[in-house]
């Protein structure tokens, strides 16, 4: 696709123009397949909405209307007769009348205080029955819906005592009736629903979906629904509007198809102009680019183009003729320049290797004279220690780094054997070799400083081994002996188990040094053999158990998820890691629980040390791995230690082709150590 742009100046031409012709007819498509549907269907919504709150109107109208009826009716003189043994006809004659006046299945009926039907509009004897009027006692009139009914009720007072309750006037309208102010057309669907138990009046078209607010649409492939929720007397009830979109957006679909109909044949019209206006346009810059072509293939820049037009391309022509002239002379000059600079190029690569395989300062300054000899010509030239106060010829200047208090030093210069730069790059060319002879002396003496320091480190930790090591194992012996046969006061015992106590840490510290020493001098080594997982972590346990008694923990071991007991490892160092996190998480938790889990999957065995202790900082998590590093904090100042049982079990850990993992929430919300080893 991007070659077919990039390729060809009348392919771009073919596209820009075909894009002219059809952006307006696509622009108006778009329009019309997006835009003009989202307004209808909003103009829709705004329509039903409007017809929604004048169908409501009419509907409270008609129900307040019936309330008034209800209250008026319930006020005459003639309903005194409720209180005669036999009830006057004229009741009954009233119920009937007004019943008919208001419309079909309503019926009106009078009750005694006590709920007895003791008048009706309605001649089936079914509805002459006891009403439950208990609810109705607290209220002179109102309003309830049962059903698809809707009851008005209103008191019927003594005309002579108005103090004096003598029963209730009902009517039970039939919500029904209020189909005759749905709309009933074939793309309008309306009805009139409560969601609370599913009743409804009009259609029988039920679209699933909440009625969570009072009002609201939703508009899905089908139908565009409008709902608004009714106020007064029927509260819970909703109206709904459902107008079918493929009718609605008929005329939008037709123009649009044909839209499409009409695409074809302006296409084929497009296509057509469009190929013949490029290639007018581009004719005359193809057969200058044969020309240009036959140029660079035959490598003749004394060519030039002959001009037959007076347009745009004639003045293209002339522009290349003149860089034909300019490309000729300069390609020769570039020529003998290249050739000057890869000569000195390569002269600087080799002066580069020389200088790198020095090893002594001495010997980086012959071999780098010896080499700027060659490329000067100059045979006079030397290296000068002391600062230059004044100098007649140009000197490359040498300053090394003083590791110890992080400055630069000077160390020498080098004259050059000429007076003057001949331009700006070649004095950074020397400055180039200034700078590689600067960090060769750097990384001289950095080889010579780092020796001594490992020479020194070296015989320290053999000083440390043979000498602080047997002093120390005689003070363990002799304070056990002395705490073990001698009779000692109380205070005297304390003394010698506080000596026994340091020596044993001293001494601790001392392996852990030696064993850092060993793992970074490479000379520690796993020593794999078959090995029961279960036998060496459960001896781990219990050889940690008195300590977490002693603090009262919860000290636990599950073993239920490991899957196979033998496994290729070295015993000694899995032990020496798991005993560092299993004691460092006893040691910082002060009340709670230890938690030792060992599992397994297909490639790792796993074991799982939570604790309920500190816990770790996020800032803190990475650098507990450190050599010498301990976080500051109470448990720590009351547990001493070397700083090296977590680096040590890391690398422990990583020799034996796994790692450890600290897991925290943070300070107080204990510790996790994750030790995993991958299966040999």
């Amino acid at each position: 696709m991007f070659n077919f742009f990039q390729g060809s100046l009348r392919n771009k031409l073919l596209v820009i123009l075909m894009a002219v012709g059809f952006l307006p007819f696509i622009t108006l498509l778009i329009y019309m397949l997006f835009l003009s549907e989202t307004k209808i269907v909003n103009k829709i919504i705004v329509e039903q909405f409007d017809r929604a709150q004048v169908v409501m109107k009419l509907i409270n109208n008609n129900l307040l209307s019936l309330n008034n009826e209800v209250n008026f009716i319930s006020s005459l003189d003639l309903m005194d007769d409720i209180l005669a043994d036999d009830i006057d006809k004229r009741i009954a004659h009233l119920l009937t009348r007004k019943s008919r006046d208001l419309g079909n299945n309503n019926l009106l009926f009078v009750t005694d205080i006590e709920g007895n039907i003791i008048s009706s509009s309605s001649k089936n004897s079914s509805e002459n029955k006891k009403i439950d009027i208990r609810s109705l006692l607290s209220k002179s009139n109102g309003e309830f819906i049962k059903e698809n009914s809707l009851y008005i009720y209103s008191k019927i007072d003594s005309s002579f005592d108005k103090k004096r309750r003598i029963g209730f006037l009902i009517l039970k309208y039939d919500l029904n009736n209020l189909d005759i102010y749905l709309t009933h057309q074939n793309s309008i669907h309306s009805y009139i629903i409560n969601p609370q138990n599913n009743s409804h009046m009009g259609e029988e078209l039920l679209l699933p979906f909440d009625f969570k607010q009072t009002s609201g649409s939703i508009i899905n492939q089908k139908y565009v629904v409008v709902y608004q929720k009714i106020p007064s007397i029927m509260k819970g009830w909703y109206i709904v509007y459902a107008v079918d979109k493929n009718v609605a957006l008929a005329f939008l679909y037709d123009f649009i198809r044909f839209m499409l109909y009409i695409s074809v044949p302006i296409f084929f019209v497009i296509l057509y102009l469009s190929f013949k206006v490029s290639k007018g346009i581009v004719k005359p810059i193809e057969e200058l680019t044969l020309i240009t072509d036959n140029i660079i293939y035959t490598r003749n820049y004394t060519t030039q183009l002959e001009i037959q037009t007076q347009d745009e391309i004639a003045i293209l022509s002339h522009s290349f003729n003149n860089m034909l002239k300019t490309t000729s002379l300069a390609l020769n000059k570039l020529e003998e320049e290249s050739r000057a600079r890869l000569q000195r190029f390569i002269q600087l690569i080799e002066t580069f290797n020389l200088i790198i395989q020095t090893k002594t300062e001495e010997d980086c300054i012959e071999t780098s004279i010896e080499q700027i000899k060659l490329l000067t010509h100059k045979v006079d030239l030397h290296f000068q220690k002391e600062s230059l106060k004044r100098t007649e010829n140009e000197h490359i200047f040498l300053h090394v780094s003083n590791f110890e208090n992080n400055s630069i030093l000077y160390f020498g210069a080098i004259d050059l054997g000429f007076e003057n730069y001949a331009d700006e790059n070649e004095k950074k060319f020397y400055n180039s070799i200034a700078n590689m002879i600067t960090l060769q002396l750097d990384r001289i003496g950095l080889i010579n400083r780092t020796m001594s320091a490992s020479r020194a480190k070296s015989a320290f930790i053999s000083n440390m081994s043979h000498e602080l090591r047997t002093p120390l194992n005689a003070i363990i012996g002799f304070s056990q002996y002395m705490i073990t046969y001698e009779e000692l006061q109380d205070d005297q015992k304390e003394v010698m188990l506080n000596i026994e106590s340091s020596a044993h840490y001293l001494l601790e510290m001392i392996n852990e040094i030696l064993d850092i020493a060993k793992i970074e001098a490479g000379k520690m080594e796993a020593h794999p053999q078959m090995t029961d997982i279960v036998e060496l972590v459960e001896s781990c346990y219990k050889m940690l158990q008195p300590l977490a008694e002693d603090k009262e923990l919860a000290f636990t071991l599950n073993i239920d998820k490991f899957k196979k007991q033998l496994y290729m490892t070295d015993p000694k160092m899995f032990k020496q890691v798991l005993l560092n996190l299993i004691s460092n998480a006893i040691k910082f938790t002060q009340e709670g629980y230890v938690n030792i889990e060992l599992l397994s999957d297909a490639k790792n065995i796993i074991v799982i040390v939570t604790d309920s202790g500190i816990g770790i900082s996020a800032e803190n998590m990475d650098w507990l791995f450190n050599d010498f590093t301990q976080v500051e904090n109470v448990m720590q100042k009351q547990h001493k230690g070397t700083g090296l049982g977590l680096s040590l079990s890391k690398k422990l850990s990583q020799i034996l082709g796994g790692d450890v993992t600290l897991i925290s929430e943070g300070i107080g919300h204990g510790t996790s150590s994750k030790f995993c080893i991958a299966m040999a």
